[in-house]
């Protein structure tokens, strides 16, 4: 995930320095856009939608904190930045009043910047995890309330049976933990549980399904499912994937199609199920998976292979004071969450074997704390190793595929999301990647390309405006007029003049 950044800043030359220090670092923001005063700034809001501001307080036309009490009123959301010199710190202190959330002192060091920025980064990405581990948790919460008869509100239950109406109602059913030849004691009975339920999601999330699930006890598992080829990927590859990686048999009971939220207990029983275990033995997303994966991810799309190494490091030896059974939960969780990386992703580096060598199901096997934490080790080093290898042997190669794309198709869709699917990289990945080989992001790269195009035709043709604007790529005339201007600094139509002779 990287972070849409907005520059807001009367002093070109220090708002260009500004854009270059944060595109030529790692530090998790693109710079979507830029402003020299707060009426500017209040369009490029409404056009880039960032998620960041930084914003000086001294500016002409309407300065940073009218702009800053507008941002409070409209776009209470977006964090902001301050940019303030020590005689306007005191002024600058009334911002805290519309939510600014950060200063920076002109002139600033370096370090402080970075410190300021990745501490903004960090907060959006733990936003933005909460607010989907919250929405999904609240379609559990709805499913659950759906299938045993418990009151809700009314308002939310009709928009979730609009959402989820005409989907397939299913209990995935686990024949039977007790395995011929496996003495499994009741924690790893418990570990099994935790385990068939982290390949259910991952699995979930991998095949893009559009479905919610939930424990319904410690064998049975109630699901929700669209219908579609997908669904039916799903259904076939959650059994293959629990009987390979953990050797226990399941199977599928259709149970109808839904239609109703006060009819679903009734019509299909499902109530006959005990409720009680799946409670206690459910693990939400933040226990632990999606935290850890979150986490991980943000190091790597950024490259960072030693901020992966040390945290890798940090997680194990963590779990070094913890009970066995503890400690195996722990582990399966972390080698889980890097095998998912590699076969979701970033499944372009993944090696034939990687599906055997990140098996958590040997976890089951180790009777000792010390032996699980070698395996653990060895592990995370593979994982790494992968990674050095891919990143030593594909990054020029990726940044090249990504520029003769660019040239060939500018003239359409050339999105982030559209050039990471040519080169068979993640988007947020392919972001940094780009702007850490050239010194800038793929949307200004792209921007670049079709103004230079564009000033080709305001030169040697009499094309309309919205002619041109549409021949290099953009949606509208508008939009094409506040790139070119913030790109060039004059209207595309005076610098057409110039040449009018």
């Amino acid at each position: 995930m990287i972070g849409k950044l907005l520059v807001v800043d009367d002093e070109i030359w220090f708002r260009e320095g500004l854009v270059q220090l944060i595109s030529g670092n790692q530090l998790g923001w693109e710079v979507v856009g830029e402003a020299s005063d707060g009426e500017e700034a209040m369009q490029a809001v409404q056009l880039y939608k960032p998620e960041l501001i930084i914003t000086d307080i001294n500016m002409p036309v309407m300065d940073g904190l009218q702009f800053m009490e507008w941002l409070s009123r409209f776009h209470p959301d977006i964090k902001i930045i301050i940019l303030t010199g020590y005689r306007d710190f005191e002024y600058a202190q009334r911002a805290l009043r519309f939510g600014a959330a950060e200063f920076l002192l002109k002139p600033f060091s370096l370090d402080e910047a970075y410190r300021v920025l990745r501490k903004a980064y960090e907060e959006l990405r733990l936003k933005q995890l909460n607010k989907r581990v919250a929405e999904q948790e609240r379609q559990k919460e709805l499913f659950r309330a759906a299938l045993f008869g418990i009151p809700y509100e009314k308002d939310l239950r009709e928009s979730w049976v609009q959402q989820w109406q005409g989907a397939n109602i299913y209990v995935l059913q686990v024949e039977s933990y007790d395995l011929p030849g496996k003495n499994y004691n009741s924690g790893d009975i418990g570990l099994l549980h935790y385990a068939v339920t982290n390949i259910l999601q991952e699995l979930l999330q991998r095949h893009s399904v559009e479905g919610i699930y939930f424990p319904l006890k410690r064998e049975a598992f109630a699901f929700l499912l669209k219908p579609g080829t997908a669904t039916e990927e799903y259904r076939t590859s959650a059994m293959e994937a629990v009987r390979r990686f953990i050797g226990l048999e399941t199977s599928w009971l259709k149970l109808g199609i839904l239609k109703r939220f006060d009819e679903l207990a009734m019509q299909y029983k499902v109530s006959s199920y005990d409720p009680g275990d799946g409670r206690t033995e459910e693990t939400s997303p933040m226990d632990g998976f999606a935290l850890l994966k979150d986490e991980i991810l943000s190091l790597l799309v950024t490259s960072d292979l030693s901020a992966v190494e040390q945290r890798l490091t940090e997680y194990v030896e963590q779990t070094a004071t913890l009970a066995l059974q503890t400690c195996k939960t722990k582990i399966y969780t972390l080698v889980t969450v890097l095998s998912s990386i590699l076969m979701t992703d970033f499944k372009h580096v993944r090696t034939a074997a990687t599906g055997e060598e990140f098996n958590p199901a040997r976890i089951l096997e180790f009777r000792s704390v010390s032996e699980l934490l070698v395996w653990a080790k060895e592990k995370c080093a593979d994982f790494l190793d992968i990674f050095e290898h891919w990143l030593n042997n594909q990054q020029d190669h990726v940044v090249l595929q990504a520029k003769q794309y660019i040239k060939s198709h500018y003239q359409s869709d050339c999105s982030l999301q559209v050039v990471a699917a040519h080169v068979h990289v993640t988007p947020n990945y392919l972001s940094n990647l780009f702007k850490k080989e050239t010194g800038i992001g793929l949307t200004n790269y792209v921007s670049q390309l079709r103004i230079e195009e564009a000033k080709g035709l305001l030169q040697h043709t009499r094309l309309k405006m919205t002619e041109i604007a549409e021949r290099v790529g953009f949606d509208n005339s508008s939009y094409f007029t506040v790139v070119f201007k913030q790109m060039t600094g004059e209207a595309p139509r005076n610098f057409r003049r110039q040449y009018e002779d």
